[in-house]
Formats: C-alpha cells, sequence, structure tokens
C-alpha cells in the first residue's frame, strides 16, 4: 500500500503542473479550446496569488489547438499547443518561460514520446497510452463532443498527459445540468490520488463554449526545481478568429 500511495502522490503532484493545462495546466488542466477560440482573463487565489492575473487567449485553427497566458506586464508565461490528426492528438507542446520550461510530445499508435528541451542531455520519456488519453488544449474539446452525455449523467473516463513527469493519469468526468448550461466536475479515478489532486470544474454555455474554468491554471509560480502551483478562476468571454497566431516549431 504505501508503494501505492507513493506513486500516487508522485503523480499527483505532476498534475501541479497541467492538468496545464489541466490541473496545472487541467484549467491547463486545462482551460482551453473554446469551439471557436476565445479570450479571457484568469485571477490567482489563496496565498500564492499576490494578487495575479492572466489574460488568456485560447485558440483554434484547424486541426490545432492552443491556449497563450500573459501576464500584467504583456509577457508570455506560459504556452501549449496540442495538433490533431484522424481524431486524436499527435503532437503537444508545453512552454513556461518564467521557469525556462520546453517540453514536446509525440504520439505514434499507442507510444508517446516526451522530450525536454529545457534539459537537451536529458533522455526522452515514453509514455504509452490507448484508448482517450488526452494533452493539454484537446481536454476542453474532447468534454465539448461528449456535452449530451455528461448532461444525461453519464461519466466520462479519460487518461490525461503530464508531460512535464512524464506519465499520464486517469480522471473521471461527471456533469449535470446548470440552467441551460452543463457544470463537469473532473477528478483523479484513482482513489489514492484524489487527496492530493484537486478537482477540477468546468462551466459550458448553452452552446457549448466554454464560459469557465476553477481550479488549478496551467501557469506555475517558483522556479524550474521547485514550481508552485497556483488555483484561480479563469472566465472565458468573447468568441475570435484565431487563425493568426504562429505555431510553435
Amino acid at each position: 500500500m504505501r508503494g501505492r500511495a507513493s506513486k500516487a502522490r508522485s503523480r499527483a503532484a505532476a498534475v501541479c503542473g497541467v492538468l496545464g493545462g489541466l490541473l496545472c495546466g487541467v484549467a491547463s488542466l486545462g482551460a482551453t479550446a473554446m469551439s471557436e477560440g476565445g479570450k479571457g482573463e484568469a485571477v490567482i487565489r489563496g496565498e500564492a496569488s499576490e494578487a495575479r492575473r492572466y489574460l488568456v487567449d485560447a485558440a483554434r485553427c484547424g486541426d490545432r489547438l492552443s491556449t497563450e497566458w500573459r501576464d500584467a506586464a504583456g509577457s508570455v508565461v506560459a504556452y501549449e499547443e496540442v495538433e490533431l490528426s484522424g481524431g486524436r492528438w499527435v503532437r503537444y507542446r508545453l512552454q513556461r518561460a518564467n521557469i525556462g520550461q520546453d517540453l514536446r510530445a509525440e504520439r505514434r499508435g499507442d507510444v508517446v514520446t516526451i522530450t525536454d528541451r529545457s534539459r537537451p542531455g536529458r533522455p526522452p520519456a515514453r509514455v504509452h497510452g490507448r484508448g482517450d488519453l488526452v494533452a493539454g488544449p484537446e481536454l476542453v474539446f474532447f468534454l465539448q463532443s461528449r456535452l449530451a452525455d455528461l448532461r444525461a449523467g453519464r461519466r466520462i473516463e479519460l487518461q490525461y498527459l503530464l508531460a512535464d513527469r512524464g506519465t499520464a493519469l486517469g480522471f473521471i468526468a461527471r456533469g449535470e445540468s446548470v440552467g441551460t448550461g452543463t457544470r463537469v466536475a473532473l477528478e483523479a479515478s484513482a482513489a489514492l490520488a484524489r487527496p492530493f489532486v484537486p478537482t477540477t470544474t468546468f462551466e459550458f454555455g448553452a452552446d457549448g463554449g466554454l464560459r469557465q474554468v476553477s481550479g488549478r491554471m496551467l501557469p506555475v509560480a517558483g522556479d524550474a526545481k521547485s514550481p508552485k502551483a497556483l488555483d484561480g478562476v479563469l472566465r472565458m468571454s468573447a468568441a475570435q478568429s484565431s487563425c493568426n497566431r504562429k505555431s510553435l516549431s
């Protein structure tokens, strides 16, 4: 049991850095893909807030989904992008400029290879993922495509890629109707991980567009050796044209 608990804590700590989009990145964890793209503002709460606010630009251009987070000075502090092909993601990129992080993941079949460009001497990590393995900004798009099932009370299981930890973690999405919209709660599927992984909540409008995310945000504080997760609320606003941003090379 100790070994299982330790492993669960280790994976959960990673979420403090995605589920970037999802959970550290869940709102990377996650908070990033309106059907047409959109803009929003994220407000960080708690002791680590220091009055932090971020302007968020979520975009979709063809099969490319991305999210860009800028601080009050206008500097890009976090960026993630996923490319889709044949209904599944094939390439994922995560950058956190304030801690010098630059991760790339490539998916071939059921094997994902993760390269840390910020650590050239580090060997690539490999993750074997089957079924619904979701990465970065694809998370919201994934949930949007299943809103009917979620509103009907059906739970959805998925795996979320934690590129900064070289692994994937299982999650369960549960939805409920709230007025004309849908509220979706995403929690770790492993009971041992739940105490260490906060639930992230997504709110969608009647049109299926993302309106709000509460939970872990994509940016982190601290440094590369000791990144600090940030919790907050991301509120999305107007949709926008999203095909004028350059892709990461």
